[in-house]
């Protein structure tokens, strides 16, 4: 029923769908970090696309024109079609675009997208498909013009729109050292790996170990150069670079390792062996002072949560982009090792991105061993 309260509810309805993309989306994008690692002040955000969209893009086969043309398009359409869509001026055209935006990550990129589980993907399509059959409704900015016949003639109107999203495909894309890939077990049986990454400005390493249980998968996110080990053959299994952002390594398979990649991981594991040894190794589990703890972790609910997890090391005095990230349930559990002192944040979001909201939820302890650990 078209009444006064229906209309205010779609256009509070609205608004939030095109706030919440234009900020939590596309904001992050067209202001993104140079340094995921660094701070998040003016001198460290970039203006334009970072690479990292424009090869994630690629590798879903979009490259046709060309793979920066349809990330500008996507990223723009985000945050400028958010906007539009959340005052209700050009509404229809807004949302089909990111209706088709999200068609795609619902069902396209991942590997095997299912109709009822992804859920949050799938609504946000959906809430766009419904805005896009109703348009701005009675409080738009796009009634208003109708009211008041300043509305834009059709093929002019086409015109703005794409000159708005299309704006600056040329780019002012600068490359982006943080990435994202994922780590998957196909097999039965529980596998040990070690995730590890040498900062040689700060002469400082950074990573964890992990046990990546049988059929499951662990999201990672660590800079270019992130090597990646299986402890018990105490084999080096890949060594991740710009071009592996949005990727998924499978265990059971074998990856190529340049040269190049082979002697910089030698390089680091020596400076990480000095480093333990003049005692400025970051993570120290092997010495007295600071025993590894381990411990596991599960969920609180019957059903599968995302949930994001940054541990902050106790030595570290600047804020870590280390932690863990993956779905979990009341009847499924993973074990974790971290120092004593370390501390567990649970964030809203991924703990590598900039505005991410995180309540402390452990600090470690020798006391902890072997603890089960629930969120």
């Amino acid at each position: 029923m078209d009444t006064f309260s229906t209309q205010v509810a779609y256009a509070l309805f609205r608004f939030y769908c095109g706030i919440s993309i234009a900020i939590g989306a596309g904001l992050s994008k067209v202001f993104h970090k140079i340094d995921e690692n660094g701070d998040s002040g003016w001198d460290n955000l970039a203006f334009g696309i970072p690479q990292w969209f424009v090869d994630q893009v690629r590798e879903i086969g979009f490259t046709f024109i060309s793979p920066s043309f349809w990330a500008h398009l996507a990223v723009y359409g985000e945050f400028i079609g958010g906007l539009l869509i959340a005052i209700g001026l050009w509404t229809r055209v807004s949302a089909l675009q990111l209706a088709f935006q999200f068609f795609v990550v619902s069902f396209i990129w991942y590997d095997e997208p299912k109709l009822f589980s992804m859920y949050y993907q799938q609504l946000i399509f959906w809430s766009f498909v419904v805005i896009t059959a109703a348009g701005g409704g009675r409080f738009s900015l796009d009634a208003w013009w109708e009211y008041r016949r300043l509305q834009l003639p059709g093929k002019k109107q086409a015109v703005v729109v794409m000159a708005l999203l299309l704006s600056a495909v040329s780019g002012f894309s600068q490359t982006n050292a943080g990435v994202s890939f994922t780590v998957n077990n196909p097999g039965l049986k529980t596998r040990e790996i070690d995730i590890r990454y040498f900062d040689a400005t700060q002469q400082k390493s950074r990573g964890y170990g992990y046990d990546l249980g049988a059929l499951a998968s662990h999201a990672v996110h660590m800079p270019a150069g992130a090597r990646v080990y299986d402890l018990k053959q105490g084999k080096l299994l890949f060594v991740v670079d710009a071009a592996d952002n949005g990727r998924t390594f499978n265990l059971d398979r074998s990856y190529d390792i340049s040269e190049a990649q082979r002697l910089q991981a030698t390089r680091d594991e020596q400076a990480e062996a000095a480093c333990r040894q003049q005692k400025q190794f970051s993570e120290t589990p092997e010495t007295d002072s600071t025993p590894l703890v381990h411990f596991k972790v599960a969920g609180k609910f019957p059903w599968n949560r995302q949930i994001h997890v940054r541990v902050q090391m106790p030595d570290e005095t600047t804020k870590s982009n280390v932690g863990f990230s993956r779905k979990l349930s009341r009847f499924e559990e993973f074990q974790v090792s971290y120092p004593v002192g370390a501390k567990l944040y649970l964030c809203d979001g991924p703990y590598w991105k900039r505005a991410v909201s995180e309540t402390l939820i452990l600090e470690i302890t020798e006391a902890q061993q072997n603890y089960l650990v629930r969120l």
